[in-house]
């Protein structure tokens, strides 16, 4: 059987997965799709989300944080400095005088 959209045959492979397919792979609708995690909650009830997006939708997503890296976060600065501290938590420093 030939595709639809450019004449090529269509493989065996192809019509044995889907024996009503009239299109080749490259000619299908179908595209990649993209994945992102999220984590939600705080403290000891904290999940992550999976969340499955089309190709389009995906490549947006990743362009926009892209862009929110680039623009000065300081989660982003110095990646690569190791911290004692947790993210999200920052030190204080404290004079003698308040200590008392």
């Amino acid at each position: 059987m030939n595709c639809t959209k450019c004449g090529e045959v269509i493989p065996d492979g192809r019509l044995k997965a889907l024996p009503g397919a009239k299109t080749c792979v490259s000619c299908s609708g179908v595209q990649k799709k993209g994945v992102v995690t999220v984590m939600k909650g705080e403290g000891d009830h904290t999940w992550i989300e999976t969340i499955h997006l089309e190709h389009d939708e995906h490549q947006k997503y990743m362009e926009a944080e892209n862009r929110l890296r680039k623009q000065s976060n300081p989660m982003f600065d110095h990646p690569e400095e190791k911290s004692e501290i947790p993210y999200g938590f920052k030190e204080t420093k404290l004079n003698k005088k308040e200590e008392k």
